[in-house]
């Protein structure tokens, strides 16, 4: 650890332009650990004691060289949360929204999400689920199954289709 976890990288007596540039490398380190939304980058330069301004003047900077691009960012995270963390519809959107993305963002992306694509998440979850379950009786498997898809943002009629292609 740096030991500076926390601690403000702005120092009051700083020229505006030099504040700038430390706003700019601290923003570029945070983008070489993954790639982070606008928000993201505006939150944490705040954090850091930076104005608003300089903030500003940094996301406009990366955005324009697309260091910070919310649209591609947002088609990662579906393709993520699809194959790698099973999630629903609904559970998609409450991490896009935790990332700070826009809404209509959000809505645009979702709207690329396809019923078949939703469903095979669904029905990946159950099977890694069912794999813990399968000593239980039939109904606690069921609600446990039902519970753990509902968690993952999944609608009951996806649900319910999973139900009928897994056949309890």
């Amino acid at each position: 650890m740096n030991g500076s976890r926390g601690r403000k990288i702005r120092k009051a007596d700083d020229s505006p332009e030099a504040a700038y540039l430390k706003a700019k490398a601290y923003a570029l380190r945070l983008l070489s650990y993954r790639s982070r939304s606008r928000k993201e980058i505006a939150e944490k330069l705040g954090e850091k004691g930076f104005l608003q301004g300089e903030t500003e003047r940094v996301v406009s900077y990366l955005e324009k060289l697309e260091f910070i691009k919310d649209e591609t960012l947002a088609g990662q995270i579906l393709r993520t949360a699809l194959k790698s963390k099973n999630l629903g519809r609904q559970g998609i959107k409450m991490l896009l929204l935790r990332r700070g993305i826009e809404k209509d963002l959000i809505n645009k992306t979702l709207s690329g999400l396809t019923d078949d694509e939703e469903q095979d998440a669904a029905l990946r979850l159950a099977g890694k689920k069912l794999k813990t379950l399968k000593e239980l009786p039939e109904n606690i498997i069921k609600q446990k199954l039902w519970r753990a898809l509902q968690r993952k943002g999944f609608p009951s009629d996806i649900i319910n289709s999973v139900f009928k292609t897994i056949k309890l």
